[in-house]
């Protein structure tokens, strides 16, 4: 995963989480929260760890299906600035498109919503609304037993 040592990364880390975890939990004020202030080089951590935790659960889970109905109500938990863009790029995806294909192009910030998006749908169609908010919970307690301290800055 990363290093303990490396607080870029780790912050990167548990910004993701708790972006996957406020658009499971229907969380607009959080959604929002959890990218308030970062700049271009932060957000393209949080992306990268995005990215990590979509393709391993891609790969545990197979192909869920993404159904457009749960797509477009996360969604509307997006900022408005990235509305647009991320849904075009997250109805890609549930056409079957790759999730790569469907935000390339993107800038950073839609792009890092469309994967937690796409993410969180992911978990909620495989494992239900609360099993996929306690698998998260396993995530927290596993990260922190590693030694990923939890930044001062995340909720």
């Amino acid at each position: 995963m990363t290093e303990p040592e490396d607080p870029r990364l780790i912050h990167a880390m548990w910004q993701a989480l708790d972006l996957t975890r406020a658009y499971l939990s229907q969380d607009r004020v959080q959604v929002a929260r959890c990218l308030a202030g970062l700049d271009i080089s932060q957000l393209e951590r949080v992306l990268t760890w995005l990215i990590l935790d979509h393709d391993a659960l891609f790969d545990e889970l197979g192909q869920p299906p993404m159904l457009m109905r749960e797509l477009g109500r996360m969604g509307a938990l997006a900022p408005l600035e990235t509305e647009l863009a991320m849904m075009t790029a997250v109805r890609r995806v549930a056409t079957g498109e790759g999730l790569t294909e469907a935000v390339e192009g993107l800038v950073p910030l839609d792009r890092v919503h469309a994967i937690a998006i796409c993410t969180a749908v992911m978990l909620l169609e495989a494992r239900g609304r609360s099993a996929a908010l306690e698998s998260l919970d396993a995530a927290t307690m596993r990260y922190k037993q590693m030694g990923y301290p939890r930044p001062s800055t995340a909720p």
